[in-house]
């Protein structure tokens, strides 16, 4: 077996289960994905890496209870959260939401409308470019620094990456497959970690 086989049944071993895939192919399902508020919420409880009540999401997104209770109902009525746990504080108990094992896709079929189309655009414009300034922000502030990050080394910083590579269809199902259980495989906080953003894009080149 070589290292690049080995190092993915290491990585497949640490894998939580099978990842349930939610394909975006209604408008209903859009409009309670693609919500920005219910974005911000997701990529919240994502960098926390840990179960939170709808008190502490309301804290963070300076919403309140009610509206941040309103929001996890609808994730959750689309399976991307799900009740974690209970806890008696002060006599009241408070309910902790974590998110699912799911993957989001935006497959498109021909009998979808173009509203389903176009709604699935202006949610890519939105999460690449929300990905892309905290990316910018990021390295503004390493550059400030003079590149010079004291938390982490200089062979670990944050990067881009962009490339070619000349895939089979199954080589290109392979590396989908490959990033998805790493990803997966990481998505619990653990001791001497931190959360890392990663917006990955891959697509057959049309040659003209």
């Amino acid at each position: 077996m070589n290292s690049n086989k080995k190092r993915y049944k290491e990585i497949t071993a640490k894998k939580r289960g099978p990842m349930k895939e939610i394909i975006l192919d209604t408008p209903e399902k859009n409009k309670i994905y693609m919500n920005p508020q219910r974005q911000r919420l997701i990529r919240l409880m994502q960098v926390s890496g840990e179960a939170m009540t709808p008190k502490q999401l309301s804290n963070e997104l300076g919403i309140s209870p009610s509206a941040a209770t309103a929001h996890i109902k609808k994730l959750e009525s689309l399976g991307v959260l799900r009740l974690d746990h209970t806890k008696k504080i002060n006599g009241i108990t408070a309910k902790y939401y974590a998110l699912e094992d799911v993957n989001i896709s935006l497959k498109t079929n021909e009998q979808q409308d173009d509203s389903v189309v176009n709604e699935q655009e202006v949610f890519l414009n939105y999460m690449m470019n929300e990905n892309w300034q905290g990316f910018l922000e990021y390295k503004r502030n390493l550059w400030a620094r003079g590149e010079k990050n004291t938390d982490v080394p200089a062979p670990v910083t944050g990067d881009v990456i962009s490339s070619v590579a000349f895939l089979t269809d199954e080589d290109a199902a392979e590396l989908k497959n490959y990033i998805i259980d790493f990803l997966a495989a990481h998505a619990d906080k653990q001791p001497n970690t931190k959360p890392w953003s990663t917006t990955l894009l891959a697509y057959p080149v049309d040659k003209k």
